[in-house]
């Protein structure tokens, strides 16, 4: 094709046609020019195609992520929420002196409150793909990028709250395990987990209820646990589902 074009060309200026010449070359740096934009104009088609594919591979991935966040998030709420219960029904026994209790009752509870600690662990793979490989400008959906540009500093400060939590419960944790006998406990509940057997220590297990000092560390833990549910968790929980919305909404 080329050597057709030159040949014409030739042809002209041999003949002493230089204002066809000039015409016909004019003509033909336009054809040149059309087919190179043509050309670049399939290849950005193939490449929009290439990513519209990532995209929804890459949305699909995430939604299974996000649907497993919601549920884990659903379980460590509920263990906080037995936490908070649990502690506000020990609250009622602490004092100067202790009043008529059921040591099973009693027992049950403070092996519940120090039993779980409510800790939000989050599926992160496909997001931190998406981040550290660059695909975030994959997707097309700019309020979507923004979300998950802003998912890892949400969690950790879910998580500074949590740790602040742990630690309210770890110093009356101090307490229970200062004054009073674990094994023991264990063994009056009947706890599955351990089949505790009797211990032969003999001492008042509960006498860390008339320390006054637990019961201002037993309500700080409560005030914790709460701030953790109302201003982290719930928060959080709506975020996911904000994200999943917007994900949902982009798959074709």
């Amino acid at each position: 094709m080329l050597k057709f074009f030159r040949k014409i060309r030739q042809n002209l200026l041999s003949e002493g046609k230089t204002g066809k010449y000039l015409k016909y070359a004019f003509g033909e740096i336009i054809l040149v020019v059309i087919g190179i934009l043509i050309a670049l104009q399939i290849n950005n088609w193939n490449e929009n195609r290439k990513n519209r594919l990532l995209e929804q591979q890459l949305l699909k991935a995430l939604l299974i992520e996000f649907e497993t966040n919601l549920v884990n998030l659903d379980q460590v709420i509920g263990f906080n929420d037995s936490n908070i219960k649990n502690s506000i029904s020990l609250g009622q026994y602490t004092g100067p002196s202790l009043p008529e209790f059921n040591e099973k009752e009693l027992s049950e509870l403070m092996v519940g409150i120090f039993k779980i600690e409510p800790r939000f662990m989050p599926s992160q793979g496909t997001v931190m793909e998406v981040i550290n490989s660059g695909k975030l400008s994959v997707l097309s959906d700019a309020k979507l990028r923004k979300a998950l540009s802003d998912w890892q500093s949400t969690l950790e400060s879910v998580k500074r709250q949590e740790d602040y939590v742990v630690e309210r419960r770890d110093l009356g944790h101090e307490f229970f395990l200062k004054q009073g006998n674990f094994r023991r406990h264990l063994n009056i509940i009947n706890d599955p987990l351990l089949d505790a057997k009797p211990s032969r220590f003999k001492n008042n297990d509960f006498t860390f209820l008339e320390n006054e000092e637990f019961e201002s560390q037993l309500y700080l833990f409560i005030v914790a646990s709460e701030s953790l549910k109302q201003s982290f968790y719930l928060p959080l929980r709506s975020k996911i589902t904000d994200i999943i919305k917007e994900i949902e909404s982009q798959i074709d």
